[in-house]
């Protein structure tokens, strides 16, 4: 399987100005994240709110401009390009976002909305532009005649398809899903994440998948990154992951799934079965971004801290799981 995208030693650092009464500071959002996307696959990017996810998202399709590193697509780094060339390059990368209410033009019908990425790119006539529209509600589940109508007269499982369908207009080959379902009904969900991997397959899509329910990324992803106050501290294989978590801070998110079935009360069979233990509390708060500790960044709230976390662990992969973990109790 060959890679479509490899991001090295990428931060995105955001700096406020000082002011006549208060001090300047800089916010470390994503701070030297390196991974590796192979085509067709889905990488699930999974941790608290605020751990930097979302801004790690955005910042691949260069919505924000990376302070520093590289983000290769197909060998190129976009980080090197004008706008008029990245603006070509966005046929190829488009993204989902979290709020179909937000992202969805209310004074445009959608068909204006749909319509709007081949005027962009200059891409047919009126009428072939129309039928595109129709073809592309029909794939997302929808009617033709939902071209006429706004986005207020949808549901939020109607206005998420909508969504995915100005992604897919282009025929990208890589599409950011930045928290996309969070907001839906659970059995909503269900129905959206299927379509995905419907399109996945038929379009030969590759997925970044953003989001902080476990039970949603383990649904749809292929590999995972586990990520704490910007910096990713475990990643492999979903199956590896959540069957042989290692990092603590992996653990104590497992750990917090909520079980239900009565087979599973015993925690002894939860972790044989589903890689789930007994559940772990965390102690603190999540330290800021802007005043980041000097070892560890997960070494006030770990369970397990030792005195060498008052040093800086590496992201190490084992050669033979391929399972990468940042962490003393393994490296």
């Amino acid at each position: 399987m060959s890679e479509l995208i490899r991001i090295k030693n990428l931060k995105q650092y955001f700096h406020s100005g000082k002011g006549l009464l208060k001090k300047g500071y800089t916010v470390h959002a994503v701070d030297d994240v390196s991974l590796v996307v192979n085509k067709g696959e889905t990488l699930g990017i999974v941790g608290e709110s605020g751990c930097g996810k979302s801004t790690l998202g955005r910042s691949l399709l260069r919505l924000y401009e990376p302070t520093s590193g590289q983000i290769l697509f197909k060998g190129q780094d976009i980080c090197q390009l004008d706008n008029k060339a990245m603006r070509s390059l966005r046929q190829e990368m488009q993204m989902v976002f979290q709020d179909p209410t937000e992202s969805l033009n209310p004074r445009h019908t959608v068909g204006m909305i749909l319509q709007e990425p081949f005027v962009i790119h200059k891409l047919g006539s009126e009428a072939e532009r129309k039928q595109w529209v129709s073809e592309l509600l029909v794939k997302v589940g929808l009617t033709p005649d939902a071209a006429e109508r706004y986005p207020h007269e949808f549901s939020g499982g109607q206005k998420q398809r909508i969504g995915i369908a100005r992604a897919i207009a282009l025929k990208p080959k890589l599409i950011v899903c930045d928290e996309s379902v969070s907001a839906l009904d659970v059995s909503v969900q269900a129905q959206i994440l299927n379509l995905l991997l419907e399109l996945q397959k038929e379009m030969d899509l590759t997925l970044i998948f953003i989001a902080h329910d476990l039970s949603v990324i383990r649904h749809i992803s292929d590999k995972i990154a586990v990520m704490y106050l910007g910096q990713i501290v475990e990643y492999g294989e979903a199956q590896q992951v959540y069957q042989h978590p290692k990092h603590p801070y992996t653990q104590s998110l497992l750990s917090a799934i909520p079980i239900t079935h009565p087979k599973y009360r015993n925690a002894k069979l939860r972790w044989e079965e589903q890689g789930i233990g007994e559940r772990i509390l965390l102690k603190g708060d999540i330290p800021s971004p802007i005043d980041r500790p000097k070892g560890c960044r997960f070494a006030s709230r770990c369970p397990q801290v030792m005195s060498k976390c008052q040093q800086q662990p590496v992201l190490m992969e084992d050669e033979n799981s391929h399972h990468s973990v940042s962490c003393f109790l393994y490296n």
